[in-house]
């Protein structure tokens, strides 16, 4: 029987070892190129190996790429559960197994840095007992190999396992089926346009090919096709990970392509990602989001902390209409693994628009937590001083007038509303310091915010 190499995804915990694993089978290093130290998105490579291709797909073991590693389960045909001798099992070892039982594939145990001093590898096959999980050797028939990913221990072994259990599998050569491929990262770039990695699942993939969504609809037309390497490529077989450039929009992550338009699927790797969010009592930041690939997003956004409103989010570089955006929303614009050029950054200052990069997933998430704590300090301490009501809305000089009455209280020059300070008071053409109770006003803020007829605004001290 003609088969077909398999895909191979390495799942666990953070900092135990599997992309380190991953470079000493392809003799890479990507683990040095990784910020902090960690994969931040799904990666898919292809090594030979006593004659046989096998498949691995990368992905990141910090908790908020729960959503990554799920869809590095559900594409693969066997899984590498990588624990780090020294930790044991942890909690994204503990989810990462439960991704595997979804995705009903067999397993293998990788025990890494067994050249450690000191390490209990015992105490490892009694925590996957305690789970339900029984290696071989200690009741049960999981394959159980120690290695070290830095030295290069036993990786023969580990593959040449993972060899048997492809065979065992009889993993068919499904190339003559509708050629079908998930994606596994999406992004834009400034030249190329709409740029998607995949994993072919099956058929074959050509150049000139016209592309579908599973559900029928046209997204363009194969105009070059590349190997994980970079090298383009003529034909992409079943299990080959690819990067095509010819799509007419940037694609979701989990999103399954077809070169037929008949053909239909019923399932879905993920769900689409939504990262808009509704505004609460509770909010406290208005927030933009950049990031390099729609992967990267989708894990942001399912980590962010409560006080957070999305109002835009995308895969690319910061964008003239981002800015325009944020001063109107008074909103901050977060980059991760992407940039502002020097008149975007111009703009930005022109505009008052605060643009914030990180590399680190973690880090990034660690701010807004600490700007929100902040920001709720603030406004707990703020004394209100008084209430207006807006009556009307109209725009001079490209700017926002509030016509207001108060309700309570007062009006002053230089206090703020939520996080924008009163930066004009005006009774008729008259300039003034100050309204209070029954007076009827224009009000002007800085930075300028969304406000409607019939709201009512409260002012506190700045």
């Amino acid at each position: 029987m003609v088969t077909r190499p398999p895909i191979i995804t390495i799942l666990g915990h953070v900092d135990h070892g599997k992309t380190t694993l991953l470079d000493k089978i392809r003799s890479s290093h990507v683990a040095a190129k990784e910020s902090g130290g960690i994969t931040q998105h799904i990666a898919a490579y292809q090594v030979e190996y006593q004659g046989r291709r096998l498949t691995f797909v990368d992905t990141p073991g910090h908790a908020a790429f729960s959503a990554m590693r799920k869809r590095g389960g559900l594409i693969a045909d066997i899984a590498i559960l990588v624990v780090a001798a020294d930790d044991g099992i942890m909690p994204q070892t503990r989810e990462s197994i439960e991704h595997i039982k979804v995705a009903k594939i067999p397993f293998i145990v990788a025990v890494n840095k067994i050249d450690l001093e000191g390490v209990n590898i015992q105490k490892i096959k009694t925590q996957l007992a305690e789970m339900g999980e029984y290696v071989e050797g200690f009741g049960g028939n999981i394959p159980f190999v120690e290695i070290s990913a830095k030295t290069g221990k036993n990786l023969d072994t580990l593959l040449e396992t993972l060899i048997l259990l492809a065979d065992i599998q009889e993993l068919k050569d499904n190339s003559e089926e509708i050629p079908t491929a998930v994606v596994i990262e999406s992004k834009t770039d400034p030249r190329k346009g709409p740029l998607a990695t995949l994993i072919v699942k099956s058929g074959i993939f050509y150049g000139k090919q016209a592309l579908y969504q599973s559900s029928g609809e046209s997204i363009g037309k194969i105009r070059a096709l590349f190997d994980f390497q970079g090298q383009e490529i003529t034909q992409a077989p079943p299990s080959t990970p690819i990067q095509i450039i010819g799509f007419e929009k940037p694609l979701n992550v989990g999103d399954i392509i077809t070169t037929d338009p008949c053909f239909q699927l019923d399932i879905s790797f993920c769900q689409p990602l939504s990262c808009i969010s509704s505004k609460s009592a509770d909010t406290c930041l208005n927030l933009i989001i950049k990031t390099d690939v729609l992967g990267s997003l989708e894990a942001i956004f399912s980590s962010l902390p409560e006080g957070v409103n999305l109002i835009s989010s995308g895969a690319g570089q910061v964008t003239e209409s981002d800015i325009h955006l944020a001063q109107a929303e008074n909103a901050l614009i977060i980059c991760f693994n992407t940039k502002a050029d020097s008149s975007i950054k111009k703009l930005a200052q022109v505009e008052s628009v605060q643009i914030i990069s990180f590399k680190i997933i973690y880090e990034l998430l660690d701010y807004l937590v600490d700007t929100l704590k902040k920001r709720q300090l603030i406004q707990s301490q703020a004394i209100e001083i008084g209430q207006v009501k807006i009556i009307r809305v109209f725009c001079f000089d490209d700017k926002t007038v509030y016509g207001c009455v108060v309700i309570s209280g007062k009006f002053r020059l230089g206090d703020l509303v939520e996080s924008a300070k009163i930066v004009s008071l005006q009774i008729g053409k008259k300039p003034i310091n100050e309204v209070k109770k029954g007076e009827e006003f224009g009000l002007i803020l800085d930075p300028q915010l969304d406000f409607k007829e019939g709201d009512v605004i409260k002012s506190h001290s700045n």
